[in-house]
Order: C-alpha cells, then structure tokens, then sequence
C-alpha cells in the first residue's frame, strides 16, 4: 500500500510538473506570436505611411509632368519661338528698331545692349555661328 502511494505521489509530480512545463510552452508560444503580431503592425504602419508619402510625391509628379508636356507642346509653336528670340536671344525683325528701357539702379553694361546695326537673320547667323567655334 505505501508503494502505490508513493508511485501516486510520483506520477501526481510528474503530472504537475508536465502540466507546468506544457503550460510554460503555450505561454511561451503565446508571447511569441503576440510579439510577431505586434511587429508585423508597427511594419504594416509604417509601410502604409511610405505608401502615403510615395502615393503624395507621385501625385505631385503627375501635375508637374503635365505641365512640362503643356510647355513643351507651347514651345513648338511659332509664337513662343518669337518670343523667345525677341526676349532672350535679343533678336530683331528687318527694319525694326529696339528700345531697352533699364530701371534706376542697373548697370549699363555692354553686354545688355542691343546692336542696332544687325538684323534678325545676321543675329540668328551669328548666334549659329557661335556654337561653330
């Protein structure tokens, strides 16, 4: 009788002790993925918020592809190229005489007059020429 006891009182600890150790397990297993889960949410946001940013920045980049596909179309045209050449280039058409009107203070320097002698074909002649050299 004293040994079923004590094979009772055997089998009850190592009972408790598989129930402890099988318990420390799920515990275990528990934490574990509530860490993973934590993890792949903290990475989830942010990842949504580069999502955010890069969706913003695309937008951004779409507007400004449509206006430079807006002023490329506007640069073929003749007018915009006249333009150009008046402003710029300080082209003149035949015959035709340039006013430079200069606001107080500007520096009256050589390089911002306009050569009355010279006409628009010499001008876009000389201009070509310059690239030549």
């Amino acid at each position: 009788m004293l040994t079923k006891k004590k094979k009772k009182i055997k089998t009850e600890r190592g009972n408790k002790i598989k129930k402890f150790f099988f318990g420390l397990i799920i515990a275990a297993l528990f934490i574990f993925f509530a860490y993973s889960c934590l993890n792949m949410f903290l990475k989830l946001m942010d990842l949504n918020k580069e999502l955010d940013s890069l969706e913003s920045d695309q937008e951004e980049l779409l507007k400004q592809r449509e206006s430079l596909k807006f002023s490329l179309g506007e640069s073929y045209s003749e007018g915009y190229l006249e333009k150009v050449a008046r402003e710029d280039l300080n082209f003149k058409k035949p015959g035709e005489k340039i006013f430079v009107i200069k606001k107080e203070g500007e520096n009256d320097s050589e390089d911002d007059l306009i050569e009355g002698e010279q006409t628009f074909v010499e001008k876009i002649q000389s201009f070509l020429q310059s690239f030549n050299k």
